[in-house]
């Protein structure tokens, strides 16, 4: 028969959970912990009532039946003492080994007292021992070993005088007041323990009064609860975890392509609007890691807040070679190498990051998405310690930063110094990025940089790409079901047709849904023909509309209709597409900004399109005032009233 005893490690079986007993708390409790780290505290008497219910079973599947579980372990040496307590045990086996002189067992009293008198004098130790404490010591020097002769001073201490019912009581207040999110302070804990002692002895005669500690015995009780239980009460038990974090293990990936890691951040610095120069706010940046290498394999830099469409735009630029790319940016020495499919993705678990067009493009093209638990960013800590990094080098270091912390901002005046603007932040990065980041030796790559590893990951690699590029692009973008007219289709109210279109119209049933597969650019979409199984590419039918984003004509729409205007011209959509393109509601921080921006932003009457500019911003000293009308750059002008700052009259 086997057997089981109450001992660290021992794995039990609670309604179906396999936990794992860690260790015994202040008031006796048990720790149990999952398999996911979750903890589960349970007193002895559940623990035995659970077991005869048969609702705790103990797990066959362990070694710790039928012995006590332990950890290999070495006894203390000498050096695990202090200073006098170790020079008091040499001086004790010098006592010893003196009046024993090589043999095994004491001599006589009487002889005893001559070599003790000899020994010390030898010592020049004013204090002799006497003979009852020299057969003590001897009674422990057993097999030679001096640790034995250490005094025990470190066995010393205060006996626990809060117990009972006094112990009970303090419970109490700790649970009700200490315990809690309100963090509560132990000054306020003694205050209403003592009270409630008083209150206690109160009703109880003066001979049965129980004595009251003193507030420091109640804080010694106190520093000895466990630290995880109290933070799990104190500061929730996200926060506790990650307090209390433990990394026993280390994460090796094989090679790269095996792991990538993606994470959006918001990037520390002020960027200008290219035509008008106010501030527009901060960016978003998307950014794709490799584990092995530490390579950047894409990222996208964005004003509006990440979504699918994000994901969807840094993993095809991920995938794709990088040398078309880096023709944009002449300034770059060096080469992009990271390319390729990966084996598994690991983002956090966002939204975007769980749409079904994401999840399908994956599965279709191989790659594993690992989900890490909720509020786990040190799982993917690459990318994570990348943002911090990319900070330090770059981003801290441009005109307009915002720094990561009002302490280190100082009296610094981000929107004054602002200068940058998106395209010219964008080229920075790529530089710093391949020409930076890419080039410096990395700690945890043994001193190499990410681009000589990648360069000797590739010779022992296979890296795979899609045969053809537009399928690519076709498998990493969003999905949705559309009719086919006799005009076309419509996605997001914009048609699109072309001839083939037409033919494969003919052949539908009445009223039958093509796949359609459609991204952020408007230009055009992929549209499935089911007959000959294949997704044909189908234009825009206005092809004044090329090069515009979807999302971003979207909310233009969106501000018009919020501003009265139910049926907006073409002309007002584009000059509210132009006027919020750069300014979406996630980049505006402040009361400040929106006042500035307003001064250029488009408004809406009921009379129709206007802008009101009562400071017009003068480019240069010896630039005349205009005579022209001026216009939006598309055909039908606007007008604008300012006012001449020499005159005050109305133009």
């Amino acid at each position: 028969m086997q057997t089981f005893l109450l001992k660290a490690k021992l794995v039990v079986v609670i309604n179906g959970t396999t936990m794992s007993l860690q260790r015994r708390l202040v008031d006796r409790r048990l720790l149990f912990f999952d398999e996911l780290g979750e903890p589960t505290t349970l007193t002895e008497y559940e623990f035995q009532l659970g077991y005869e219910r048969r609702e705790i079973e103990i797990s066959e599947e362990q070694p710790y039946l039928g012995e006590v579980p332990h950890v290999r372990n070495v006894a203390p040496d000498l050096t695990c003492f202090p200073l006098k307590q170790r020079e008091e045990a040499l001086r004790r086996r010098r006592y010893l080994e003196g009046v024993m002189e090589g043999n095994t067992i004491l001599p006589n009293k009487e002889s005893l007292k001559e070599k003790l008198a000899e020994v010390a004098a030898n010592l020049k130790d004013a204090s002799v021992p006497s003979v009852s404490t020299i057969r003590r010591w001897y009674s422990r020097f057993v097999g030679g070993s001096v640790v034995k002769l250490v005094p025990k001073h470190t066995d010393k201490g205060r006996s626990n005088v809060i117990s009972g019912e006094l112990e009970e009581i303090l419970k109490n207040v700790i649970d009700e007041i200490y315990l809690q999110l309100q963090r509560h302070t132990i000054s306020v804990v003694v205050g209403e323990y003592l009270k409630r002692v008083d209150e206690k002895n109160a009703l109880r005669l003066p001979t049965d009064q129980l004595t009251k500690p003193c507030g420091m015995t109640v804080r010694r009780y106190i520093a000895k609860l466990d630290p995880y239980e109290v933070d799990v009460r104190r500061i929730g038990k996200h926060a506790a975890k990650k307090k209390h974090r433990v990394a026993g293990e280390l994460l090796v990936v094989d090679g790269i392509l095996d792991r990538w890691e993606i994470d959006h951040t918001q990037l520390d610095v002020q960027l200008v609007d290219e035509e008008t120069g106010l501030v527009i706010g901060r960016p978003y940046i998307t950014v794709v890691l490799d584990k092995f290498s530490r390579m950047i394999m894409g990222y996208l830099l964005h004003l509006a807040a990440p979504n699918t469409e994000t994901v969807l735009r840094v993993i095809e630029r991920s995938i794709r070679p990088k040398a078309a790319f880096l023709e944009r940016f002449p300034k770059v020495q060096n080469e992009w190498r990271a390319h390729g499919l990966p084996a598994r993705l690991v983002p956090d678990n966002a939204a975007e990051f769980h749409a079904d067009d994401l999840i399908a493009g994956f599965n279709e093209l191989g790659i594993e998405i690992m989900y890490p638990r909720s509020r786990g960013p040190e799982l993917k800590g690459s990318v994570e310690r990348f943002f911090r990094t990319q900070n330090l080098g770059l981003i801290h270091n441009l005109p307009g930063t915002t720094f990561s912390n009002i302490q280190q901002k100082g009296d610094y005046k981000s929107e004054k110094h602002a200068c940058f603007t998106l395209a010219q932040l964008e080229a920075s990065v790529v530089k710093w990025i391949v020409d930076g980041y890419h080039q410096t030796p990395h700690r945890g790559l043994n001193g190499k940089t990410p681009a000589q590893i990648w360069a000797s990951g590739e010779a022992c690699r296979l890296i795979k790409l899609p045969v053809d590029p537009d399928a690519l692009e076709c498998i990493l973008a969003r999905r949705s079901l559309v009719q086919v007219h006799h005009y076309g289709i419509e996605i997001d109210g914009y048609g699109y047709h072309c001839p083939e279109l037409s033919e494969l119209r003919a052949r539908l049933k009445p009223k039958e849904k093509i796949s359609v597969r459609y991204r952020d650019e408007i230009d055009h979409v992929w549209v499935h023909d089911r007959f000959r199984n294949v997704f044909l590419q189908v234009h825009i039918k206005d092809k004044s509309m090329l090069g515009l984003s979807r999302e971003l004509l979207k909310a233009a729409k969106k501000a018009l209709k919020e501003s009265g205007n139910f049926n907006p011209s073409f002309e007002q959509v584009h000059q509210c597409y132009r006027d919020i393109r750069d300014d979406v509601e996630q980049a505006r921080r402040s009361q400040k900004i929106r006042t500035r921006r307003a001064v250029a932003r488009a408004k809406l009457d009921k009379d129709g399109w206007k802008i009101r500019a009562a400071k017009p911003q003068i480019v240069s000293a010896e630039m005349d005032w205009l005579d022209k009308p001026i216009t939006t750059g598309i055909a039908t002008p606007f007008k604008v009233t300012y006012r001449r700052p020499d005159t005050g009259s109305k133009s």
